[in-house]
């Protein structure tokens, strides 16, 4: 008999894949005891007695009423009940002395008459004169003519309130300008050779004269550039020419003239005007108007 060959026999291979586990179900268990710190104290003898639930109090009641609600009903009833009694006691009181007044009359006076009335005739006459009429009289040492002569009042450069543009021809414009801590109007007449021959600015102030009263009239200006014949500066009392300046020099000058106003106010007026398609600029200032003594 031939031995036996164990190299040929197969041969067992451990496997990789995961193996199955049996739980055993009649193992004892390990439990871990609840810690006493844990315990409630109601679950100590096993069992469990659950709290009462809350019941609110019973609020008191007056009469089948809330307490507030008997007392604020109180005192509204004392309140009617105190106007009732003041009100009749008012009464009272009241009707009887009206009846002790007409019992204190003396006899032949009628009680129902309480007051008396006095007619037209039984008052004293009286004369009367009308009242004297007085008129206010115009005093012109008393009456500033022009106001803002020196154009110091305004806090814009184009305030020159009380004076007024009565007429402004393009490209012309004005300006307050400050020269040497001192404001002054200047006018900028400058032709752009598009508006005619001229430029023109004509410069007004309504002035408070006192009727038929003469006045000498003053003021300061200069021309830039000076001694320019085409440069012309006229002015008006009224609507009527009283003088005209021509081709001032570039340093300041005072004018000086003289009008008598008419029945009222009397409108100052200045015209800055270059003719000849020419360009100027104006400078004014010290308006000064006071009356001749």
């Amino acid at each position: 008999m031939a031995g036996r060959d164990d190299n040929n026999l197969p041969e067992a291979v451990p496997s990789n894949l995961p193996q199955s586990y049996n739980y055993d179900h009649d193992l004892p268990q390990v439990v871990e005891p609840t810690p006493e710190k844990w315990r409630h104290p109601q679950f100590s003898t096993g069992s469990y007695t659950p709290s009462p639930p809350l019941t609110p109090p019973l609020e008191r009641e007056v009469l089948g009423l809330r307490r507030t609600t008997f007392f604020l009903s109180l005192a509204l009833a004392v309140l009617v009940i105190f106007g009732v009694a003041l009100g009749a006691g008012l009464g009272v009181g009241l009707k009887k002395s009206n009846v002790n007044s007409v019992d204190n009359k003396p006899s032949g006076v009628d009680s129902s008459l309480t007051t008396t009335s006095l007619s037209s005739s039984s008052l004293p006459a009286t004369t009367s004169s009308p009242a004297s009429s007085t008129s206010s009289e115009c005093n012109p040492s008393q009456t500033p003519a022009i106001t803002n002569g020196n154009f110091e009042a305004g806090n814009e450069s184009w305030e020159i309130s009380p004076w007024f543009i009565r007429d402004l021809t393009a490209p012309a414009t004005y300006e307050v300008l400050n020269i040497n801590g001192s404001d002054v109007f200047h006018a900028i007449c400058k032709n752009d050779l598009e508006h005619g021959a001229y430029t023109k600015i004509k410069l007004a102030q309504e002035l408070a004269t006192c009727p038929n009263t003469t006045y000498d009239l003053s003021f300061r200006h200069n021309f830039i550039p000076g001694d320019n014949p085409n440069a012309w500066l006229v002015i008006f009392i009224n609507g009527v020419e009283i003088s005209s300046i021509r081709a001032a020099s570039d340093s300041w000058v005072t004018f000086r003239g003289n009008f008598t106003s008419g029945t009222g106010n009397s409108t100052l007026q200045l015209d800055f005007t270059p003719v000849a398609y020419d360009s100027q600029e104006f400078f004014v200032d010290d308006f000064k108007v006071t009356p001749r003594e």
